[in-house]
């Protein structure tokens, strides 16, 4: 039996979901293994260190390369499609998703709209496609051939969560058969997509190279100069404290709400002028849908551009693609 596993493999963050429902995330970081002189075993959560090996070399990947590399990477551009990096997030994926006897995959996957092209949709599946032979340190092996691979524009991931069950049939009817935009907000880029009776629209979407890494990397520089927390090369840790808007300056808490306010307006206005230059005032639209790592941050900015503006639910909505990348895949795979 071939079992489905939906990954997006974001710039911030990459996240997962098995047809067993399991779910994972980690920051989309990998950089060059190190040797660790002691480990503590008192903290139990310090025992799920990622180390995988990929085409005979050895990488830390998520939050170990963030403490532990020299040279951890999170490059930005489209470059990375089917590099070495993205197969060890991909590996990184694999070892805690897929069973030790899992045998055969299918993979449901997204790319960026600005990089939905034959040729990067040709570099993900020659970088997935194939047999694949698991080594993390720590665990068991996984061996298992990948036989088929679906690629599709991120944001449509969201669009099928909301319109597909758990099983991968058709729910709501209403939104299937409307007309949609979706505003998906990443790391690095914002993808803007319209939806007409679940066909992707190309004159009414586009991407953009605005996201919430523009407005980490300028409250990152406000922290050092304010604070004196050189964070600049430690984004996932901003992400954090943006969402818990405020830090710990020598043991003591303060807010940053003002910081991180002025900033999250500044790329919500630039999303706004471009969905405005995409869908009008959206009045034809059966909803505006807020996804992606900045939905949370966001969507009070987009409601008062477009008041039909609905934001994933069902908990995370960094989860909104992937949960409906597996359920096109249960659709189109189970």
């Amino acid at each position: 039996m071939t079992s489905i596993l939906a990954v997006d493999m974001g710039y911030g963050y990459t996240k997962a979901v098995a047809d067993t429902s399991q779910r994972f995330i980690t920051p989309s970081l990998v950089g060059p293994s190190e040797s660790i002189r002691f480990e503590s075993d008192v903290v139990k959560a310090n025992g799920s260190a990622i180390e995988v090996h990929v085409d005979g070399r050895r990488f830390f990947v998520g939050e170990q390369a963030e403490l532990q590399s020299a040279s951890a990477s999170q490059t930005l551009d489209a470059t990375r499609t089917g590099s070495l990096e993205q197969k060890a997030l991909f590996y990184a994926v694999a070892s805690e998703l897929v069973g030790t006897k899992d045998n055969a995959l299918s993979i449901i996957t997204g790319l960026p709209v600005a990089d939905f092209d034959e040729r990067n949709k040709a570099l993900l599946c020659a970088m997935l496609e194939g047999p694949h032979i698991i080594e993390r340190t720590g665990k068991h092996q996984r061996a298992f051939t990948v036989e088929n691979v679906y690629t599709l524009p991120q944001a449509m991931g969201s669009l099928f969560t909301l319109v597909l069950d758990k099983k991968g049939k058709l729910v709501d009817g209403d939104l299937a058969a409307g007309r949609v935009a979706i505003l998906d907000v990443g790391m690095l880029t914002t993808n803007l997509i319209m939806v007409d009776r679940l066909r992707y629209v190309e004159t009414g979407s586009d991407s953009i190279t605005v996201g919430m890494g523009e407005a980490l990397g300028k409250i990152a520089k406000d922290l050092k100069r304010q604070h004196s927390l050189d964070w600049t090369l430690q984004m996932s840790r901003v992400d954090r404290a943006v969402r818990a808007r405020h830090v710990e300056v020598y043991d003591e808490r303060v807010d940053i709400s003002d910081m991180v306010d002025k900033h999250l307006t500044a790329i919500g206005d630039v999303i706004i002028s471009k969905a405005r230059s995409l869908w009008g005032a959206g009045a034809d639209l059966k909803a505006v849908i807020v996804t992606g790592g900045g939905a949370r941050e966001l969507t009070t900015h987009v409601e008062r551009a477009y008041p039909h503006t609905r934001q994933m639910g069902a908990g995370d909505p960094q989860f909104g693609n992937v949960v409906g990348y597996l359920r096109a895949g249960l659709r189109r795979f189970g």
